[in-house]
């Protein structure tokens, strides 16, 4: 069991600690996307893209070189995104819970917030690699574009699951409660 107390200062210090974080990556993230975007492989075209070596177009090499940067980013966000899920999920566990938290209630709640958080963040990471992999080689994008989908769904089933636990359980709580209130009678049957 887990105190109140205790999951709610857990879920402040990862909030104050990596919403921040979260924050400052993905301003980092945009950046280096608008100036490769914007400015370098647009330069790249302008000259009228060379090859390096010989091998690859300088646009795709460019493309290809911030994709690596992006990936390494994105990496570093996922667990901050992991800290700032299981944050939530505390901060929900206490709005739907009496007294003390069974650590496996708990841990329902992060797995379904952080699966939630996981398709968020793969959304805005391919959003930020869109036009880079579609400058590297277009049918890709749709590839991954679709394997994405796939994966989304199959992941928010799996949260859904996750969540219909807790629902069932409210549901058979609330029965009970209705079957208590029938059972007993309202005060003018008791009367009569």
């Amino acid at each position: 069991m887990v105190t109140r107390e205790e999951i709610y200062n857990e879920s402040k210090r990862e909030i104050a600690d990596s919403l921040p974080k979260i924050i400052v990556e993905i301003v980092i993230a945009f950046l280096i996307w608008l100036f490769a975007v914007y400015i370098f492989i647009p330069l790249a075209g302008t000259l009228s893209d060379p090859t390096f070596l010989g091998l690859i177009g300088l646009q795709s090499l460019i493309s290809g070189i911030v994709i690596v940067a992006l990936i390494i980013i994105f990496i570093a966000i996922l667990k901050e995104v992991i800290d700032v899920t299981n944050a939530i999920a505390g901060y929900a566990t206490l709005a739907f819970s009496k007294g003390e938290v069974s650590e496996e209630k708990l841990d329902r709640y992060q797995t379904g917030f952080r699966l939630i958080g996981y398709v968020l963040l793969a959304v805005v990471a391919y959003l930020f690699f869109l036009p880079l992999i579609a400058g590297v080689l277009g049918v890709l994008a749709g590839v991954i574009l679709v394997l994405l989908v796939i994966w989304a769904i199959i992941i928010l089933f799996q949260a859904g699951r996750i969540f219909s636990t807790e629902i069932e359980e409210k549901a058979a709580d609330f029965s009970k409660r209705v079957e208590k209130l029938k059972e007993e009678g309202t005060p003018e049957e008791k009367k009569e």
